[in-house]
């Protein structure tokens, strides 16, 4: 992942995980406290505005709204915690910045989603991706296979504990979350 996509990916979570209310947008009127249009982007005048209400925050706006919508479940909590954890790696970081975010936006503490019962270890062996699993590769498909080596948790992020397997069709090695799999007898 080079700079620019790291800088993307970034800036796309903290539109995502920004309260309404907080946006330059919000404070300069140009959208309500639930992301609402108030002023379509044509009609803005200035450049404060023009900064404050890009294509990139429109689209960033747009999947906003739309997971305002669904309660944080778990699948949803475990998919966003295999892509913050992709990115802290990128950016070689250790804080909780982007976790901090993202419960945030949720309006939720980390022991509510602690409280979602996850297991720090499971059986190692074969498993495949689940259906309608969202992991954080564009390689990986439903039903690919998933080779897990070392049962244990290595790391966890917003509380879901991340495990590292093989990618079987690739060979390439992945992280993903018990909600992702599922195993092969």
């Amino acid at each position: 992942m080079g700079a620019l996509d790291i800088l993307v990916a970034y800036k796309f979570i903290k539109i995502l995980s920004t309260p309404w209310k907080k946006t330059d947008a919000f404070q300069l009127g140009l959208i309500d406290d639930k992301g609402e249009v108030l002023i379509r982007r044509k009609d803005l005048k200035t450049g404060k505005q023009r900064k404050a209400f890009t294509i990139f925050h429109q689209i960033g706006w747009n999947i906003k709204r739309l997971l305002d919508k669904l309660p944080p479940t778990k699948t949803r909590i475990g998919s966003f915690a295999a892509a913050l954890w992709l990115l802290k790696e990128e950016l070689n970081r250790d804080d909780m910045l982007l976790e901090k975010a993202f419960l945030n936006h949720i309006g939720t503490d980390l022991s509510l989603i602690e409280s979602l019962n996850r297991r720090d270890e499971i059986q190692r062996g074969e498993y495949m991706i689940r259906s309608g699993s969202t992991t954080p590769y564009d390689f990986i498909e439903a039903r690919d296979s998933i080779n897990i080596t070392d049962g244990k948790s290595f790391d966890s992020i917003l509380g879901v504990p991340l495990f590292e397997g093989t990618h079987q069709p690739t060979g390439i090695k992945v992280v993903v979350t018990d909600e992702d799999i599922l195993r092969i007898n």
